[in-house]
């Protein structure tokens, strides 16, 4: 309890800052949303921010298997590196290549989770939960199965959306986060 009163304190001192990072982040959720070319820009960015992400870790994996050379499994580390480097300069030669990929694997994603919580849904007992369990999965697979009939042109707008999205709930539950802590102990 001690902990989380200390917690609450450093929160207070900064709530602030705390909401105008919510403030910020729903600006450029919305921003992202509301704006077509902006929902692309976000898909693209994050595409080249994956395919960097690829390449750097391939380079630090080739490295450490060409380190590493009297450990025996040093080759399949190297053998990952090299992988993930050729993985993220093709998506950084063709990157409509790779928004069609990362977007299957979304969709595809949200289609499986879909259906493994309509499976967790059969056993819940409480009908109240349930019923919004078998909702959030008829959903999940609806969004899926609608982004994967729509591909490639779904590739366009899907990461671009997410990302949008995520920064607009980020934003607000650190606005909600600030203004709670700063009402809390006010």
């Amino acid at each position: 309890m001690a902990e989380t009163t200390g917690l609450r304190g450093k929160l207070h001192q900064s709530w602030g800052w705390l909401l105008a990072l919510g403030v910020v982040l729903i600006l450029f959720g919305f921003l992202i949303l509301s704006t077509p070319m902006g929902v692309v820009t976000a898909s693209l960015t994050t595409e080249m921010w994956i395919a960097a992400a690829l390449v750097a870790a391939g380079v630090l994996q080739l490295m450490h298997g060409i380190r590493a050379s009297d450990w025996s499994h040093a080759s399949w580390q190297m053998f990952g590196g090299i992988a993930s480097i050729v993985g993220g300069i093709l998506i950084f030669l063709y990157p409509t290549f790779g928004l069609v990929s990362l977007t299957m694997i979304i969709a595809a994603t949200l289609v499986a989770q879909g259906v493994t919580s309509l499976m967790i849904g059969g056993g819940v007992g409480d009908a109240g939960s349930r019923r919004w369990l078998i909702l959030s999965a008829v959903i999940s697979i609806v969004a899926g199965l609608l982004i994967l009939f729509d591909l490639p042109s779904s590739a366009g707008w899907t990461l671009g959306t997410i990302v949008g999205a995520a920064l607009l709930l980020q934003g607000v539950s650190l606005t909600l986060l600030a203004l709670d802590v700063r009402r809390a102990t006010a």
